[in-house]
């Protein structure tokens, strides 16, 4: 079993209740597995529970170690929350702007 990384960018479906917070989103996988094509469905199968589409893979799947996050704290806790559990997933979001903040 190898731990993969997959960074991916999505946009909530019209069922994701978090629709009117974001506009996309990029999420990032670490995924202990037996194949890469395994842990990108692992990775496909959480987007679409928690109703995201995914729009474009920009890294991955890969096989990393710690080595690959030594200098990234938040990929570092991933990898290990990975090692430990099978599977971590990191949600980076782009906000909407607030239509009050700016009127058209």
């Amino acid at each position: 079993m190898e731990t993969y990384f997959i960074g991916v960018q999505v946009t909530p479906l019209p069922d994701n209740p978090l629709i009117t917070k974001f506009e996309a989103a990029r999420v990032y996988f670490w995924i202990v597995d037996s194949s890469p094509e395994n842990a990108m469905d692992r990775a496909n199968s959480y987007l679409s529970s928690y109703l995201w589409k995914l729009e474009s893979v920009d890294k991955g799947p890969i096989v990393t170690t710690a080595a690959d996050f030594v200098t990234q704290e938040e990929g570092l806790k991933g990898f290990w929350r990975a090692k430990q559990k099978g599977f971590a997933a990191q949600f980076v979001g782009k906000p909407k702007l607030d239509q009050a903040e700016n009127p058209s």
